[in-house]
C-alpha cells in the first residue's frame, strides 16, 4: 500500500512546516515515506531546503469560481485544493494530510489514520474529548458558533440539523484513493464558497458530507491523540517518557499535536508528577552537535552549518529587549541550573530569581547569567574582527559568547594550566564556532593577571578594543587588572566588569571613572558594568521588569542602564490617576478630554502628525498606560500596528514619566504598508482593497516617522521597533517580551488581529489592559476578537472608547 503524507505552507508558516516535515523524516518509520508539499509562497531558500526533504512539490490552483476569487489570499489555495489531492499527487493508495501547525510525536497516530482510511475510506478526529474543556458545560455555548458557521455557508436548515454534532477537524485526515468522499467534498465546497469564503469553509463542507449523508458509515472516527487540538486542552508533559501525554489517566501519549489557535512557542504545562514547566510544544528537531579536535592555541574555523539562534528561553531566564540572541547551550553539556545555597560566596545575589548556571562537575562556581552573557555578546558584536581580551574564563561560557561575536580573542586564566579545563574550553568554543560559521581566532593563555596580560601584550605588541575583566574578585586584584588594562586599551575601547556586587570588583570601575572614562551599570543577577572612551558606545539594557532591583551602597552614584539617569530624575512627584476615576474618564469622552491633564494635551498636539488615532483613543491609551505605571503592575508594553509611531511615542512618554520600574514598548509593524486583506476584511460591506486603506497603503519608514517622533519626545531608548509581518515577528519575540502589562492591538485585518491575540494574549498579566483599535471599523477585526473570545472560552467586558475603539481588562 502506497502512502503519501501531504502538507502546505507559505513563507510565513515555513518554520512551522519545517517542524511538521522533520517530525516525519526524523522517525525511523518516516525516513522513506513519500511526502508531498503545496508551495503557497515559499522563498527560493525555503524551496531549496524542501527539495532535500520532500518527494513532490506542487503549486495548487483555485478550482472554484466564487465571489471575491481574485482577492482571495494565496494560502487559501492550499485549503481549497484538498479535495483534489489525487490530481496533484497521483498513484498513491492513502493520502494523509497534516497541517503545517501540526507535527508527529508518535507514529502510532499515522498508523491508525492509515488503518482507518484503508478500512472505511476516511479517517478523521472530532474536536470533542474527555480532556477538552468543551465537554464540561461549554457545549451549548460552543454550538452557537458552530451554528453560525453552518448557517453562513449552507443555510438555516443545515445549521439546525448539524450544529450539535462534534466538529471534525480538517487539519489532519487520511483518505483512501477510492473513497467516495472526494467528489462530494468538492461539490459541497463549491456550493459553500458561493455563500462565504473563509479559512473554515472547507472544514464545514467536510463536516456536512460526513454527518449529513450516508458517508458517516464510511468514516472512521479516531481518538483525540491522533489529532490533538491544543486550543481545547493543552497536553501534559511526562518526564519519564519525555513526551506529551493526555491530561487524564492512563496518560496516553499523544500521536499528533496540532497547534490550533495559539502557535505555542512557550507555554506553562502541567507535568504528570504534579509540577509545572515552561516549554515549547512545537517540534524540536533532533540535533547532534559534533566536536572536532583543534589545536590548543589558535582556533580558526571554516564556515559551517548553523547554531541554534532563537528566542525560546528556558524558564527562569531573562534577556533584555533589543539584544541579539545566541544559545550555545548544546556545546556545554555539563551546564545545569545550580542551587545558589551551595555557593559560599557572600556577594552572590540569591534574591534575584534568574537561573544561576553552573557546571555539574563544580556546582558551587557560577557562570554569567543568560542576560549577562548577552550583554557581553552584544557588546562584542560592535568589535567584530578586532582584538578582545578576557581575564578569567572558567569553563569557557563567557569566552564562547565573545568568540561567537567574531572578535579575535585572547583569554588569560591560570586554570588553563589544567588539561581537563583547557580541553573542556576548547571543545565548547570549537563546537559552537563550527556550528555558527563564525571565523575567528581564540588564543588560550594560562597565567595570572595582570602579570601575564602585561607580558603577553609586550611580547606581541598587543592592544585591545574590548576587555572583559572577570578574574580575581578579592583584595586589589580587580583594581590592578583595571590599571593594567587601561594602558593596554585602544583609544576607542570598552572595558566590561562582572560581579560588581563585590566591593573589591567595583574598585576597578571606580578607578576608570576617576580617570575620566564614561561608566554605566547593568542591573543583572551579579551586576555588570562598562567603562568606555572614544568613538564607541555600550549596549543599551533594560533590567527585568518583574524584579524589584536594589543597588548596593558601594555603587550608589552610578547611572544604571535602562533607568533615568541621576540628573534626569524628576524633582517633584508627578500626579497620579485614581483607579476609581479610570472607567468614568475613558467612557465619557467629552468630559475626559475637557479635563485631561496638561501633559496629555501637550503630548497629543506633538504626536498628532504621526498618528491616525482619534484624540479619544489617544487619551484612552494615555489613561490605561498611566494607570499601569502608577499601580506599578509588572510587564512591558506592546503595540501591534505602529505605522508612523505617534501612539507608540505617547506610550513611551508615559513610561518615561510615570513608570516606577524599568519597562519598554515593543512596536510591531511592517513599516512597509498594509498586508493583503482577506474577504472578511470589509468596512460596511465594502472590501478593504476598495477603500483608501487597502494593501500597500500606510507605508511609514522608521527613520522618517517613528524615529523622529521618539527623538522629539526623547523616548527613543524606550521603544523597540520590530519590522515584519505579525505572524513572523510575534512568535520570535514572545519570550523576549515576557509579561505584558498593556497591549495595543491595531492590526485592522482579521488575520493580523488573530495573530496578535493567538501569540500575545496569554502573556498579558492578570488586570493588564488591552485596547483594540478599529474594532467597529473593520468587520474582520471585530470577528477576530470574538472568534478568539470563543476559542478561549472567555467573555471580554468591552468598554467603548469612540465609534471605533474598545478596551478591556484581562481578569485572569
Amino acid at each position: 500500500m502506497q502512502i503519501i503524507i501531504i502538507t502546505a505552507a507559505d513563507a510565513n508558516y515555513f518554520e512551522l512546516v519545517r517542524g511538521t516535515i522533520l517530525s516525519v523524516r526524523q522517525k525511523p518509520e518516516g525516513a522513506n515515506v513519500a511526502i508531498g508539499f503545496f508551495d503557497l509562497g515559499c522563498t527560493p531558500e525555503h524551496l531549496q531546503w524542501l527539495e532535500t526533504q520532500v518527494n513532490i512539490i506542487q503549486k495548487p490552483d483555485l478550482h472554484f469560481d466564487f465571489p471575491g476569487k481574485n482577492e482571495a489570499p494565496h494560502y487559501l489555495k492550499g485549503l481549497l485544493a484538498r479535495p483534489f489531492l489525487r490530481r496533484y499527487f497521483p498513484n498513491f493508495d492513502i493520502y494523509l494530510w497534516i497541517d503545517a501547525d501540526a507535527w508527529v510525536q508518535n507514529w502510532k497516530a499515522v498508523k491508525l489514520l492509515v488503518k482507518g482510511a484503508a478500512k472505511r475510506g476516511l479517517a478523521v478526529v472530532p474536536e470533542l474529548d474527555r480532556n477538552y474543556y468543551l465537554a464540561y458545560g461549554k457545549l451549548p455555548w460552543y454550538w452557537q458558533f458552530v451554528y453560525r458557521d453552518y448557517q453562513t455557508v449552507f443555510g438555516e436548515e443545515v445549521a439546525k440539523q448539524l450544529h450539535s454534532y462534534p466538529t471534525i477537524n480538517a487539519g489532519v485526515f487520511a483518505l483512501h484513493k477510492d473513497a467516495p468522499h472526494w467528489e462530494l467534498w468538492a461539490e459541497y465546497l463549491g456550493q459553500g464558497l458561493q455563500q462565504h469564503v473563509s479559512l473554515m469553509t472547507d472544514q464545514i463542507a467536510l463536516n456536512r458530507l460526513v454527518y449529513g449523508t450516508e458517508l458517516f458509515d464510511k468514516t472512521e472516527i479516531l481518538p483525540a491523540w491522533c489529532n490533538w487540538s491544543c486550543n481545547f486542552g493543552l497536553p501534559v508533559w511526562d518526564k519519564q517518557q519525555a513526551c506529551f501525554v493526555e491530561p487524564y489517566l492512563p496518560h496516553e501519549s499523544i500521536g499528533i499535536l496540532h497547534l490550533t489557535g495559539h502557535k505555542h512557542d512557550s507555554v506553562k504545562l502541567a507535568i504528570t508528577d504534579g509540577d509545572t514547566v515552561n516549554m515549547s510544544i512545537r517540534y524540536q528537531p533532533i540535533q547532534t552537535p559534533k566536536n572536532q579536535q583543534v589545536t590548543q592555541k589558535d582556533m580558526t574555523l571554516p564556515e559551517k552549518s548553523e547554531i541554534a539562534n532563537n528566542t525560546l528561553l528556558p524558564a527562569g531566564d531573562y534577556i533584555s529587549p533589543g539584544l541579539k540572541i545566541i544559545l550555545p547551550d548544546a556545546y556545554f553539556p555539563n551546564m545545569i541550573v545550580g542551587d545558589t545555597q551551595t555557593c559560599p560566596w557572600p556577594y552572590l545575589r540569591r534574591e534575584i530569581q534568574h537561573n544561576w548556571y553552573v557546571d555539574r562537575r563544580a556546582s558551587s562556581v557560577g557562570f554569567l547569567s543568560r542576560d549577562e552573557a548577552h550583554i557581553l555578546y552584544n557588546t562584542a558584536l560592535q568589535f567584530r574582527g578586532k582584538k578582545a581580551l578576557e581575564i578569567g574564563c572558567w569553563l569557557g561560557w563567557s569566552a564562547c559568547h565573545l568568540a561567537l561575536a567574531g572578535v579575535a580573542l585572547d583569554v588569560v586564566d591560570p586554570l588553563l594550566e589544567r588539561d581537563e579545563i583547557r580541553q573542556s574550553v576548547i571543545d565548547s568554543i570549537q563546537g559552537a564556532l563550527k556550528a555558527s560559521g563564525v571565523q575567528t581566532t581564540v588564543e588560550l593563555i594560562p597565567g595570572y593577571s595582570p602579570q601575564r596580560v602585561e607580558a603577553f601584550a609586550s611580547q606581541f605588541n598587543r592592544k585591545w578594543s574590548l576587555i572583559f575583566i572577570d578574574g580575581e574578585h578579592e583584595g586589589d586584584g580587580p583594581l590592578n587588572d583595571a590599571i593594567a588594562c587601561e594602558k593596554l586599551a585602544e583609544k576607542d575601547a570598552i572595558i566590561l566588569f562582572h560581579d560588581l556586587a563585590a566591593p573589591a570588583v567595583a574598585k576597578g570601575l571606580d578607578y576608570l571613572k576617576q580617570r575620566g572614562w564614561n561608566t554605566i551599570i547593568y542591573q543583572t543577577m551579579q551586576i555588570m558594568g562598562a567603562a568606555w572612551r572614544g568613538n564607541v558606545e555600550p549596549v543599551q539594557h533594560q533590567p527585568d521588569p518583574n524584579i524589584s532591583w536594589q543597588l548596593p551602597a558601594h555603587l550608589q552614584g552610578y547611572d544604571v542602564s535602562g533607568m533615568p539617569s541621576i540628573k534626569e530624575l524628576p524633582k517633584q512627584e508627578l500626579p497620579t490617576l485614581q483607579q476609581r476615576n479610570l472607567q468614568t474618564i475613558i467612557q465619557s469622552d467629552q468630559l475626559s478630554l475637557k479635563t485631561a491633564p496638561e501633559d496629555f494635551q501637550n503630548i497629543c498636539s506633538t504626536v498628532r502628525p504621526y498618528t491616525l488615532l482619534s484624540e479619544s483613543r489617544l487619551f484612552s491609551l494615555y489613561c490605561l498606560a498611566k494607570q499601569i505605571c502608577v499601580a506599578d503592575l509588572p510587564g512591558n508594553f506592546v503595540e501591534c500596528g505602529t505605522c508612523k509611531g505617534g501612539s507608540a511615542a505617547l506610550l513611551a512618554f508615559v513610561i518615561k514619566h510615570y513608570s516606577r520600574r524599568p519597562r519598554v514598548l515593543y512596536a510591531f509593524d511592517t513599516f512597509e504598508g498594509m498586508p493583503a486583506p482577506t474577504e472578511i476584511d470589509r468596512h460596511r460591506g465594502i472590501p478593504a482593497n476598495l477603500t483608501a486603506f487597502g494593501e500597500g497603503t500606510l507605508k511609514a519608514p522608521i527613520s522618517e516617522n517613528l524615529d523622529k517622533i521618539c527623538e522629539l519626545l526623547q523616548v527613543r531608548h524606550l521603544v523597540v521597533p520590530v519590522k515584519g509581518l505579525f505572524v513572523e515577528t510575534l512568535p520570535k519575540y514572545q519570550s523576549v517580551i515576557g509579561s505584558i502589562a498593556f497591549l495595543h492591538a491595531d492590526g485592522d485585518w482579521y488575520e493580523s488581529t488573530m495573530d496578535i491575540f493567538n501569540t500575545l494574549y496569554d502573556s498579558v498579566i492578570p488586570n493588564g489592559f488591552i485596547q483594540v483599535d478599529d474594532y467597529n471599523h473593520w468587520e474582520g477585526c471585530k470577528q477576530a476578537l470574538h472568534d478568539f473570545e470563543r476559542m478561549k472560552g472567555e467573555s471580554f467586558a468591552l468598554h467603548i472608547i469612540d465609534e471605533t475603539g474598545v478596551w478591556f481588562q484581562k481578569l485572569k
